[in-house]
């Protein structure tokens, strides 16, 4: 197992580098921001799992971009934080009523201020300061510029906020950053941050004249300036067109501001240039009519922008008001919608998921969406797809929720035909269009699907001998937690299923050197000493045995529970429900899946064919158990592949921990499926920890 894991990582880090260079030397990426970012979390996730394995010159290890060794490494003398996102009015809303209303100090406007009103930086009113700023999120790539007697000294990126790498010699090539400040008396030290960008219309042009030349066009402006940015050439970072806007300020020495407004007003005096879109704001009802002026006026701004940032004017307050561990409570950014685009829905799949649930999702005519092309799209489950009345043909609205997940939002035109009408060789759709039916088979095996209770929105292919299921079941039972057989991975599996090798789980211990050694890239060694791995897989006891075989809702931990219980196979399948629930880690719905599961013929034979192959049947006194996640407490929110909600709910009780429908400070984790809601955002409001749908599998094996 851990060569397969070895080879991955080998290969993860290969992949990486090739697209560090793709992205940053060549500017001609060939993924997106979001795939490769998969790329870097699996690799880190492995590393994290597999630290043995884990190299020095790891491309996670190394200074965000993984940039050439020309680019020295600048530690911040402050770091550059992120900011909390928000996608709703009502979010902007909560974050507004926590900053302490003090109308008669110097924070916020005084009482009598008429509080309609937003102004541009310079035309402040004179009987008050206003509370709030507001200015344009930029899409572009975070800098930090260090001013020493007012001469630019250093040039940095955010890297990863606490450091980032020096490109001064390219920041000296940007528009709008001046080299020496227009200011008659410079302070000893000034760091500011801000961010450079590129125009659409320079960016159309930068693409055309790449294409031209044949290369490889930029996926989006922000690409085209982090690209820029990191160039060994500093002429062709100029030939760019790059441009800069300040946000922010680091570390001063020499100069005072009192308020953000302030200190912009500043930077204008300095040489930097200022947006236009930019506002002082007195209460809540200023920030919202701004917000929709910024929403509605998007498009004609000229260069990329994904929001809006809104700050605490006064500088005292926000230092009073501190930081979170990883933004400023003092500012949050408003997020726009998602960019949305219609298509057409080319075909509806469905997949077999490790449990048997099936799955539906889109294959959409290829259309690009904020700067990537969306070909796939989620439907969640058939009854949102009856919700959406959506078939194969219908043009269809997507999104990208976050500007990152695809989804379908709802169905623009029905796909409709008349007689006289007739279909192009491509199209291959329905002339009867109604919302598209769950199939009444499953997609591997052609058995009957169902919905096994009554107000479950999941249905699920209920046949053990499901291919796709038994090929997932394959796989988890030579997994290193399960039977720990190393070597035998996915690819060898896939290889065994295709010569038709694997029929059962006992087949494993029927296999011998020659159909390891027929295998491709297979010599003689390897064949070898998988067939050592695969004997010495026999003696795991007992409750690695339990968890191999894939009980529903039975972990890794629930195994161990049980098998130290009844210590034999023959006592665990001979047990009742009313047995099992006295185990107090127990509840009736595991105690009920554990009957159900050993009274199935089919495992019935699966057991007594590994006990004739010599499989051990029992637990060691030494095994210990435990419960994992007492005093654990977990939210459930969103839609999860593997599992219902109440599946995931007994398997935590199983190991101990509890169950809550709200999320509070007490709560210990939150699990977040797709289409996660309000409680994701309150997670995060309240700084307690989320978990995907991997990460609480993890969890629960490990």
């Amino acid at each position: 197992m851990e060569k397969n894991i070895k080879s991955r990582i080998n290969y993860l880090k290969n992949e990486i580098v090739r697209h560090n260079n793709l992205y940053y030397e060549k500017d001609s990426p060939e993924i997106s921001d979001s795939e490769y970012d998969k790329l870097v979390k699996e690799l880190e996730r492995l590393e994290n799992e597999y630290p043995r394995l884990a190299k020095k010159d790891s491309p996670v290890r190394k200074v965000a971009g993984g940039v050439s060794s020309s680019f020295e490494a600048v530690k911040h003398s402050v770091p550059m934080l992120s900011l909390d996102n928000t996608y709703s009015q009502q979010e902007v809303q909560k974050w507004y009523e926590k900053i302490p209303r003090k109308t008669d100090s110097e924070y916020f406007v005084p009482k009598g201020r008429q509080p309609d009103f937003f102004s541009p930086v310079g035309d402040l009113q004179a009987n008050g300061v206003a509370a709030f700023c507001i200015e344009p999120k930029i899409d572009g790539i975070g800098v930090s510029l260090t001013y020493i007697n007012g001469n630019l000294s250093v040039g940095a990126t955010r890297g990863d906020g606490e450091t980032g790498e020096d490109i001064t010699e390219n920041i000296k090539t940007v528009s709008g950053i001046p080299r020496k400040l227009t200011i008659s008396k410079p302070p000893f030290f000034f760091e500011l941050r801000g961010e450079v960008y590129i125009d659409k219309e320079d960016f159309a042009e930068l693409n055309e004249n790449i294409v031209f030349n044949g290369g490889q066009k930029f996926a989006n402006a922000r690409n085209a300036a982090a690209g820029s940015l990191r160039q060994k050439d500093p002429a062709i970072t100029a030939s760019r067109k790059l441009k800069f806007f300040v946000h922010s300020f680091g570390k001063t020495e020499g100069m005072a501001f009192e308020t953000h407004s302030d200190f912009l007003e500043y930077c204008k005096d300095c040489g930097f240039a200022l947006q236009k879109d930019f506002a002082v704001c007195a209460c809540l009802k200023d920030i919202e009519k701004f917000i929709e002026k910024m929403t509605s006026k998007r498009e004609q701004v000229p260069y990329e922008i994904d929001g809006l940032v809104i700050k605490v004017n006064s500088l005292r307050l926000q230092k009073e008001l501190g930081y979170t561990n990883k933004s400023p409570r003092w500012a949050i950014a408003y997020k726009f919608p998602a960019k949305q685009a219609t298509t057409r829905l080319l075909k509806i799949r469905v997949r077999v998921g490790r449990t048997g649930i099936i799955t539906p999702s889109a294959v959409l005519e290829p259309v690009e969406l904020a700067g990537v092309t969306i070909s796939h799209a989620t439907l969640h489950n058939f009854e949102e797809i009856e919700r959406l009345d959506i078939n194969e043909g219908d043009t269809v609205l997507i999104e990208r929720a976050g500007d990152v997940i695809p989804k379908i939002v709802k169905v623009v035109k029905k796909r409709t035909l008349s007689r006289e009408e007739t279909f192009s060789q491509k199209d291959t759709f329905s002339r009867n269009a109604s919302f598209f039916k769950p199939p009444k088979r499953c997609p591997a095996c052609k058995s009957e699907i169902v919905k096994e209770k009554e107000g479950e929105v999941a249905y699920r292919c209920v046949n053990p001998e499901c291919p796709a299921q038994f090929r997932r079941h394959l796989i988890h039972f030579a997994s290193r937690n399960a039977m720990d057989i190393e070597g035998l991975g996915e690819a060898v599996i896939d290889q065994l299923l295709k010569k038709d090798k694997l029929r059962s789980l006992a087949d494993i211990y029927r296999l011998t050197f020659d159909d390891f050694a027929g295998l491709d890239l297979f010599k003689e060694k390897k064949a070898n000493n998988l067939v050592k791995a695969v004997d010495k897989s026999k003696q795991r006891p007992l409750s690695r045995l339990l968890f191999a075989l894939g009980i529903p809702y039975a972990g890794q931990k629930v195994s161990q529970i049980i098998a130290g219980e009844f210590k034999n196979i023959d006592a665990v399948m001979a047990a009742s429900a009313g047995d099992l629930l006295k185990i107090n880690e127990i509840g009736a719905v595991l105690a009920g899946s554990v009957k159900d599961f050993f009274g199935n013929e089919t495992v019935k034979h699966t057991i007594a064919a590994l006990k004739a192959a010599g499989v051990n049947m029992t637990e060691p006194e030494s095994e210990k158990t435990g419960a994992k996640f007492s005093g654990k407490t977990f939210v459930l929110t969103g839609e999860l592949a593997d599992y219902t909600r109440e599946e995931a709910g007994e398997m935590i009780k199983s190991l101990g921990g509890k169950i809550s429908s709200s999320v509070s400070k007490k709560t210990s984790y939150v699990v977040a499926g797709e289409n996660a809601g309000s409680k994701l955002n309150k997670a995060r409001e309240l700084g307690i920890k989320t978990i995907n749908e991997e990460e609480f599998n993890k969890l629960i094996g490990g």
